[in-house]
């Protein structure tokens, strides 16, 4: 299997070279402070109160906020031993952008922000599998939205979930698993890609397995059984993610609704 990867990422890379107008997904980042665009904090205490404001602010769900918690998260970690949480922040809030600025051009910066940030978190913690993770997270949004540079990214992204998956599977509520089961259902099959719709099967029931009470990781469930050609399967999948996300959305969680559209969206409902 490892051996399969690596020839898949030599022929991407081979392909990649040849295509015309195909751009490398992973460049050397920018120093934090050019991304933070803001004076670096003065003390640790400083940097811990950005790095609590950020959290505040990101938790709300809003689009002009989460923007101003990823610039306070950059801010923060460019203290001295500024904690690993203030990078995995700023990837986390420019990835929930990208899924949510209405804007291409913002969504194209907030993507290409996330992914730097992320390879600065890689560097600075090379073992940590949230890294690792939100990397390939963070390369994937880049390539909805710079569809030039997907090709190269693609094995990337796979080496990033399967690296989080190896080292810390309950991660983000089983989202190694998850997150590769919707690789596999989405991406192109080979030779252009990793796409394998009985492995995506197999990741998304390895996440159920692990945290069966996470809404997402039945809604991948579902779109993989669908995926499959198990019809009935899916609508049970997406039914029980719909009555889990309700129950969420009830105790307030903010990512609940969005749940709930995609898993009626997923049983013909409006």
């Amino acid at each position: 299997m490892i051996e399969g990867r690596r020839v898949f990422a030599t022929a991407l890379t081979t392909l990649c070279a040849l295509a015309p107008g195909c751009v490398a997904a992973l460049r050397e980042p920018r120093p934090i402070a050019e991304l933070a665009g803001g004076a670096p904090p003065a003390d640790r205490a400083e940097a811990a109160e950005l790095l609590s404001q950020a959290e505040a602010l990101f938790a709300e769900r809003d689009v002009e906020k989460a923007g101003t918690a990823a610039r306070l998260y950059l801010r923060a970690a460019t203290a001295d031993d500024a904690p690993i949480e203030a990078l995995l922040g700023a990837v986390r809030a420019d990835v929930w952008l990208t899924d949510h600025e209405s804007d291409p051009e913002a969504r194209g910066r907030a993507a290409a922000a996330a992914v730097e940030a992320a390879q600065w978190c890689a560097r600075r913690r090379p073992a940590e599998p949230a890294c690792d993770y939100w990397l390939g997270a963070a390369l994937g949004v880049q390539a909805r939205e710079r569809p030039a540079t997907g090709l190269s990214a693609l094995p990337e992204i796979e080496r990033a979930f399967q690296t989080a998956l190896r080292t810390n599977p309950g991660l983000d509520e089983a989202g190694p698993d998850r997150a590769l089961a919707l690789l596999y259902l989405r991406a192109p099959g080979w030779p252009t890609g990793p796409g394998n719709a009985d492995a995506g099967l197999e990741h998304a029931r390895a996440a159920v397995a692990l945290r069966p009470g996470h809404p997402p990781n039945l809604l991948a469930l579902a779109e993989a059984l669908r995926g499959t050609g198990d019809s009935d399967g899916s609508r049970l999948a997406y039914r029980r993610a719909l009555d889990l996300a309700r129950e969420r959305a009830e105790r307030g969680d903010r990512d609940a609704p969005e749940w709930v559209a995609e898993a009626r969206k997923g049983l013909g409902e409006r």
